[in-house]
């Protein structure tokens, strides 16, 4: 449900729009209760085709655990989304749940990052009839999870819309279980993730217990964090991505979690939010940096992809050599504008 919109305020327009909004809508939380969320609409300039722009929802990727984190506070990809409105879609961007002083921040939780996308798709339907109720999701990082898990739902997922397909560019996946298994259990992060910096694999894994913590209330920090891991996670409560790294000594290797009922909850939560156990009957393009410097590496997201196709996902899979996490978004836009434009043609189903 949309709930206030402001044209040409707030967030970070896209420049070639005819159009931008700033919006909040209503959306279902983490909990099941209401989540009030922000957003972004932008509508072409191209000559509207018949039944409307078709509609593109971005899903960012992680912004931080900051209040001040929201993503439409950063530019984000502003230049690729700006080439989708060029060539006449829509684009819709969430900022997902939890922003603003006393907000909890459910990082990595999908059910309500899809919420939030599925939401935005129909208050963006009340702020305009310039829009066509077919519409496509694609995401980066965190946000390539969460467009899987929208698919997940089917071609309704949006009441009285028609979801065409996804795109999941580095999407989060096995990796994050990896990455959060061997610093529990003192194995070198170097070895399975040898381009992830060290310092940011503290934070990433700081990031991931504080939204866990809030999806499950029943984690509790002092069981499931070492003294010399704890300074990360207390920082990670006020950084964005975009910060610079607070100057921490690192722990010691196996001196960042601890095993234990709080550290199976968190692996748990994990295992349940990572896209490779679900079933997906849309169209899906999935796109792997070939030099991904986070979680998602080459070796974890065809691990996803494979899982995903034993139970008959029909998934294009693209890798881009020498790219990295940042990088795959524009790196990959030739081919999702053409795997979009053959989805809303109905040459992919």
């Amino acid at each position: 449900m949309l709930l206030t919109s402001r044209r040409g305020e707030g967030g970070h327009p896209l420049p070639d729009a005819a159009e931008n909004h700033f919006v909040t809508y209503a959306s279902t939380s983490f909990d099941g209760g209401v989540a009030v969320v922000s957003g972004q609409v932008a509508l072409p300039r191209t000559s509207m085709p018949a039944g409307g722009y078709p509609v593109v929802c971005w899903a960012p990727g992680t912004s931080g655990m900051g209040p001040h984190c929201a993503p439409s506070n950063f530019p984000g990809h502003v230049q690729t989304l700006n080439e989708w409105v060029r060539r006449g879609y829509a684009v819709l961007r969430t900022d997902y749940e939890g922003w603003g002083e006393g907000a909890r921040r459910p990082l990595l939780n999908q059910l309500s990052n899809s919420h939030a996308v599925v939401n935005l798709v129909g208050a963006a339907q009340a702020l305009s009839d310039k829009l066509s109720r077919s519409w496509l999701v694609m995401g980066h990082s965190e946000g390539g999870g969460a467009a899987l898990w929208t698919a997940s739902r089917g071609s309704h997922a949006a009441g009285g819309c028609d979801l065409k397909g996804a795109i999941a560019l580095a999407p989060v996946g096995p990796g994050v279980l990896k990455l959060m298994g061997d610093l529990a259990d003192g194995t070198d992060t170097r070895i399975a993730f040898p381009l992830l910096a060290p310092e940011v694999a503290a934070y990433l894994a700081a990031a991931t217990v504080l939204g866990a913590k809030v999806s499950d209330p029943l984690i509790v920090l002092d069981d499931l964090v070492a003294p010399a891991f704890r300074p990360f996670v207390e920082a990670s409560r006020a950084t964005c991505v975009v910060d610079p790294l607070p100057s921490l000594p690192l722990p010691p290797v196996g001196h960042y979690l601890r095993g234990g009922s709080s550290y199976a909850r968190l692996d748990g939560f994990l295992r349940g939010q990572d896209a490779s156990s679900l079933s997906l009957s849309l169209p899906v393009m999935v796109a792997q940096a070939g030099s991904d410097n986070l979680t998602p590496t080459p070796e974890t997201t065809t691990e996803m992809v494979r899982a995903l196709e034993t139970r008959g996902a029909a998934i294009v899979f693209k890798s881009y050599a020498g790219k990295n996490h940042s990088e795959v978004v524009a790196a990959s836009l030739d081919d999702a504008l053409a795997f979009a434009d053959d989805v809303f043609a109905g040459r992919r189903r």
